[in-house]
């Protein structure tokens, strides 16, 4: 309204009263607070809306110039009563526009207001008073506080925070963006944001909107964008929907954050930790090895030491006393030549048998040694070159002896041939009559297994780790001759050549020897 605009009061009331009751109708039905004064100030008419605004209602013809409990200036200073906009336009007969005050109600709530007075003259241009229109700007002006604040964190993101419409054109591009991509905002305002993807990921941006329709925020998700010199930077992306006021999805704001040197990082430590934990895990696998094999060996080592000291004090032990009490004997009757002819053949036996002990003890130690390299062993070969060791035996005894085809595999023939020797003998040894003997075979992908078995007087099962056992025997020496190292060289043969041994028997129901060696050489 123009400053010199009159307000004419022209009641179309026939008297004063209901001259004021028609106004006090129109007023409230008005959904703006509004009330009016009169010359001095003094309140005299106001709505209901100015009520609830003021949280209180003014005494009429005693509050002047304002029903507010209190007034204060925006910056929050009390306002003087008589300096308000409605004094001043009372005092001054103008319109007093713009000038925002803050109210406080009894209950302590404050709200901020944008007054509106206007002075009232009549038809003969007397000064009647003024009107006052309250309106409450408290939500705009938060509203606007709050863009104001978003704006200003926006600007100061070190994150590019880009705004956009859901056809994908950029509406907003802050110093963080012009940063990052190196494109100005004038740049890149009402562009696509395709301008930013690689080819491809272009088909990023659809499933993108596709989720942002749905209301769906997608939250640190990780991909390339193109630079302005159209370099590639790792980003971390969040986008989350834009909602207006009617609670429609308009467009999207996206965050975007260059983790270009992070993931560089990232990379270069997951390369380092897993070339360390990989170095680290070879030393361990390899120290562990180490450690199992040479607490392998030291327990074979120690169970030998003490099967040595058995032998020692017994087996050796044997013949070497037999040989000193016959020699006794013979040193109490030296003149006696029956005497001598009596004990002479079994000092000479006793010693026999002490010299066999300790040839086959010395032929067992040197089965230890590691440093004879392998080569390919045809078992067939091998297997006929000790039926023929056995031709006379095997003639005399009428054994029948099958054989399944045998396979080549990596060994020292000497030891192989004896391990055979050694098992075919032994079953020919305790077969009491019409030997019968089968070598069967079975091959998988990496070993072949060997089964020998025999007719013959067989031994109880709880005795089948025991025979292979140095020295170990089951039988007595004047029925069935050896040492008892036999099975045990058999099984430092297999353990020689990666492989094992065992035994499966019961008395009188024969014995098979079970064989597993490689097929392939073990690295």
């Amino acid at each position: 309204m123009e400053p010199h605009t009159r307000h004419e009061l022209q009641p179309a009331a026939t008297n004063r009263w209901e001259q004021e009751s028609l106004y006090k109708q129109v007023l409230d039905s008005l959904p703006a607070a509004i009330y009016t004064c009169n010359t001095t100030g003094h309140i005299t008419i106001f709505n209901e809306a100015a009520t609830l605004l003021w949280g209180r209602t003014p005494v009429i013809g005693v509050d002047m110039w304002c029903g507010s409990w209190k007034i204060f200036y925006p910056d929050g200073n009390p306002m003087p009563l008589h300096l308000c906009p409605m004094a001043v336009a009372l005092k001054e007969q103008r319109a007093v526009t713009g000038e925002e005050i803050i109210i406080e109600k009894p209950d302590g709530t404050r709200r901020h207001i944008l007054p509106n007075p206007q002075p009232i003259f009549d038809k003969n241009g007397q000064f009647q008073g003024a009107i006052n229109m309250l309106v409450d700007i408290t939500t705009q002006k938060a509203d606007k506080e709050k863009a104001e604040l978003l704006a200003a964190i926006v600007e100061s993101s070190g994150d590019a925070i880009v705004s956009k419409t859901l056809d994908g054109i950029i509406v907003s591009w802050n110093k963080a963006a012009e940063k990052m991509f190196g494109y100005s905002a004038a740049e890149m305002i009402g562009q696509s944001i395709l301008r930013l993807m690689p080819p491809d990921k272009l088909e990023e941006e659809q499933q993108i909107i596709a989720h942002l329709k749905k209301g769906i925020r997608v939250e640190h998700f990780e991909t390339q964008r193109l630079n302005k010199k159209q370099e590639l930077i790792e980003v971390s992306l969040t986008i989350s929907p834009v909602i207006n006021s009617q609670g429609k999805i308009i467009g999207a704001s996206k965050i975007a954050r260059d983790i270009t040197d992070a993931k560089q990082a990232a990379l270069q430590l997951r390369e380092t930790e897993e070339a360390f934990r990989g170095m680290l895990e070879k030393t361990v696998q390899e120290r562990t090895r180490e450690l199992t094999r040479l607490n392998a060996e030291l327990e074979k080592s120690n169970q030998e030491l003490e099967q040595f000291a058995y032998i020692a004090s017994h087996d050796l032990q044997e013949p070497l006393r037999k040989i000193q009490t016959f020699s006794g004997l013979i040193l109490q009757k030296p003149q006696d030549p029956a005497n001598i002819e009596k004990y002479f053949p079994k000092i000479n036996a006793s010693a026999e048998k002490m010299s066999q002990l300790i040839y086959d003890l010395l032929n067992y130690s040197r089965l230890s040694a590691h440093d004879i390299p392998f080569e390919p062993i045809h078992l067939e070969t091998v297997m006929n070159n000790v039926l023929t060791e056995f031709d006379l035996l095997i003639e005399q005894k009428k054994a029948r002896i099958t054989c399944d085809p045998l396979p080549v595999i990596p060994g020292i023939s000497l030891q192989l041939h004896q391990l055979f020797r050694n098992l075919i003998g032994n079953a020919l040894k305790f077969v009491e009559k019409d030997p019968a003997i089968h070598i069967s075979v079975t091959n998988d992908n990496d070993y072949t297994h060997i089964s020998i078995q025999d007719n013959g007087i067989g031994f109880e099962q709880k005795y089948a780790d025991q025979v292979f056992n140095i020295f170990k025997r089951l039988n007595t020496h004047d029925k069935y001759s050896g040492t008892g190292i036999g099975l045990a060289v058999c099984k430092k043969i297999t353990e020689n050549h990666h492989g094992k041994i065992t035994a499966l028997s019961e008395p009188g129901q024969g014995a098979v020897f079970n064989i597993c060696l490689p097929l392939y050489m073990r690295q």
